[in-house]
């Protein structure tokens, strides 16, 4: 993964996201949606630095959770 391009609601949850995956060294057409726990799971770093990005944009509740846990 080398980055979030954008995020939706998920189709079951909508305070659930999926969010758009740009992957190294493949192009913008090989682009893909992945759940929270699949980018969680690999890079939480890269959810972190989306959400910096886009501060107004609804994070989604599992990563609100795990932030509050922290601070």
């Amino acid at each position: 993964m080398e980055s979030i391009i954008a995020s939706s609601p998920s189709d079951g949850n909508v305070k659930q996201h999926v969010f758009l995956v740009k992957w190294k060294d493949f192009t913008q057409e090989e682009n893909t949606w992945e759940t929270y726990e699949h980018v969680a799971e690999h890079n939480m770093q890269l959810l972190e630095d989306f959400y910096k990005r886009n501060p107004g944009i609804e994070k989604d509740r599992r990563f609100q959770k795990k932030r509050n846990k922290i601070v």
